[in-house]
């Protein structure tokens, strides 16, 4: 069925067009929705009139929106996220999060589909997205994503935490330089007193074997007198 189009349907047509279309989407969503009707030769001559309405419509559209993407050149786009201790984001930041932004920002509708990311954004940081506001209206959108209140909380409790097992495990695992020589020192005492008490006990071995050396021969001397007085008797 031709359709003489009465408003934009976007991306199918625009006001004033004349198109072929299914039967069911003319019935049941297009003339219902009052955005177009049958393309008869009457609706036809209407159709003239209704391109340069819309026409004029586009133009003031855009207008408004150019003086938005304007603006927004001097602005920054501010996303708060969910994040871990070293910045990286619990998933990513997406057209809809950021298109609900501009709207807030700008008090209109923004398409999400016009705001085209070109590689996923998983830290904090700023970063540069290209957007189409409007039918020819585009804008390079500057987007600065940053930890939220909570996550900077967390954080800030992580980093206080470590700090503290850290220390905790320097103190017993990392021995200052002046413990390790004390221990060196110690080590070298003990064994230079283990030396001395080892040599003292043989001096005073030697000793004692000389001293029964010397009383074995008076022992037999003795006993060669006695026996010689024995015979003389």
């Amino acid at each position: 069925m031709k359709i003489l189009f009465l408003q934009d349907v976007r991306p199918t047509a625009r006001a004033g067009d004349v198109k072929e279309v299914k039967n069911g989407f003319a019935r049941n969503y297009l003339i219902p929705q009052g955005l177009g009707v049958q393309a008869t030769e009457h609706e036809l001559r209407r159709a003239a009139k209704l391109r340069q309405q819309a026409d004029n419509r586009r133009l003031q559209e855009a207008s408004e929106w150019q003086e938005v993407a304007d603006a927004l050149k001097e602005e920054k786009v501010r996303i708060e996220v969910r994040t871990g201790p070293t910045g990286r984001l619990y998933g990513s930041v997406t057209n809809t999060m950021i298109a609900a932004q501009l709207a807030i920002m700008t008090g209109r509708d923004i398409d999400r589909k016009g705001i085209q990311i070109p590689a996923p954004i998983r830290a904090v940081g700023d970063y540069k997205i290209p957007a189409r506001l409007v039918e020819g209206v585009n804008a390079t959108l500057r987007v600065e994503v940053v930890a939220d209140d909570t996550s900077i909380e967390l954080n800030k409790q992580f980093e206080e935490v470590s700090a503290l097992i850290v220390e905790e495990d320097q103190n017993i695992l990392d021995p200052s330089f002046e413990d390790v020589l004390a221990a060196a020192e110690a080590k070298i005492d003990a064994e230079a007193s283990g030396e001395s008490e080892e040599s003292e006990a043989s001096d005073s071995s030697d000793d004692d074997d000389t001293e029964s050396d010397s009383e074995a021969p008076e022992d037999s001397e003795e006993s060669a007198a006695e026996e010689t007085a024995e015979k003389s008797e």
